[in-house]
């Protein structure tokens, strides 16, 4: 269970009040119900799945949505008159709260769940569902939470999300690898095209963990975090993974299978190096791209001089060309590359100058690793591996050429 034991529960309460009064901010409530409605299903036969479920059974007001594989919660503040507990269809309810003046807002349930919400002049009656039918979240022990700052968290996600698949075809492919061994954090994604990978180093020691999390919430948690020390927690279970960021709970179920064998596709070795601006290659590759429509798809060309770049495209639309200056060791060569996913890296990697690196040709299938790597940064810390067929070189042959960014 890897130190975390969770807990399966549909009702954590032996009972549940079903009257209910409280007064809260339409401001507060509004963000509140914006954060857990991403977590309400767009489609199910579950009726009670389509509600959020507000708790306000002890001393604090809980907002909560699931769908069965993500669930957030999240606390808001307010007085609570009487406790209870009641479960509003998310739609109408986000919908009223939306349309309400900006004041305080008082919801008020009776026994046979029939809620009233008051604003100001405003006033809704609405029939709800008993709290007693809505499926809670489960439940993580935090033995042994992972805490980090929410602004490494963040651009931790932001650095490497893009390059998950958008498909199901495998669904492993549409979440992230979090790998914690010791002190350390990997984070690796992949859409059969290319490799993300993000390392960091944790303050404390921890027992080793696997897991895949969802690309969908991981979107979720991005959203949440701000670029501040304050401390987020990860807490890895079995089946499940929780983010704790602020007065927020994220709790989503694991992609199920091993991750994908990612390592034998970094490179070993290189032989060529290209010292360049990071913006300057960033507008050049937008200039030539502007040929490159979704009818019209072409790679960029980049051929490496002595201390050039020159970067070419050529569609049925025309012909658009540019020259940059960089430093440059190794090999001359000629390559082509997937625009969209050079600029992607290039825009992932936050410094001023990249260092972009070619490997030697493989001696079977004729393949090239291109690595776009942050000018002074450590190695392996961050790598975004592109993969995507291209003509390349100075021959008339169609090879496969992987490319990759290496990031502080």
């Amino acid at each position: 269970m890897y130190g975390v034991r969770t807990i399966y529960s549909t009702n954590h309460r032996k009972e549940l009040l079903t009257t209910m009064k409280l007064i809260c901010s339409k401001s507060n409530l509004l963000h509140g119900v914006n954060i857990v409605s991403k977590a309400v299903p767009t489609r199910t036969t579950m009726a009670i799945l389509e509600c959020i479920l507000i708790d306000a059974s002890a001393n604090e007001i809980k907002l909560t949505a699931n769908d069965m594989e993500l669930g957030i919660e999240t606390k808001i503040e307010g007085e609570i008159a009487e406790r209870g507990v009641i479960a509003l269809d998310a739609k109408i309810f986000s919908e009223i709260v939306r349309k309400l003046p900006d004041s305080d807002v008082v919801i008020e349930t009776d026994a046979s769940f029939k809620t009233t919400i008051t604003c100001e002049k405003a006033k809704f009656n609405i029939v709800g569902k008993s709290g007693d039918d809505f499926s809670y979240i489960p439940y993580i022990e935090r033995n042994e939470a992972i805490t980090l700052s929410q602004f490494t968290l963040k651009e931790v996600i932001r650095q490497t999300i893009f390059s998950i698949a958008d498909n199901d075809n495998n669904k492993l492919m549409t979440g992230e690898l979090f790998e914690i061994e010791e002190n350390h954090l990997k984070v690796v994604s992949l859409d059969g095209h290319r490799i993300s990978i993000r390392n960091i180093e944790l303050k404390n020691n921890y027992e080793h963990k696997k897991v895949v999390v969802p690309g969908k919430t991981l979107s979720e948690v991005l959203k949440l975090l701000k670029d501040s020390e304050g401390e987020a927690e990860i807490c890895p279970s079995r089946r499940h993974i929780l983010f704790r960021i602020d007065n927020y709970t994220v709790i989503s179920a694991l992609l199920e299978g091993e991750f994908l064998d990612y390592k034998s596709a970094l490179p070993k070795d290189k032989k060529t190096e290209v010292t360049v601006s990071t913006r300057t290659m960033i507008e050049s590759v937008e200039r030539v791209s502007l040929l490159i429509t979704d009818r019209l798809k072409s790679p960029v060309r980049c051929v490496i001089g002595e201390d050039t770049v020159k970067l070419f495209c050529t569609t049925t639309m025309g012909r658009a060309t540019d020259q940059i200056s960089a430093e440059i060791s190794g090999d001359q060569l000629e390559i082509g590359f997937n625009n969209k996913y050079l600029l992607d890296a290039l825009r992932a990697a936050e410094t001023d100058e990249v260092r972009l690196q070619l490997d030697a040709r493989s001696a079977e299938g004729g393949r090239r690793v291109f690595v776009p790597r942050p000018a002074g940064a450590p190695a392996q810390r961050n790598v975004i591996n592109v993969s995507h067929s291209v003509y390349c070189s100075r021959t008339s042959v169609t090879t496969f050429v992987k490319h990759q960014l290496v990031k502080f």
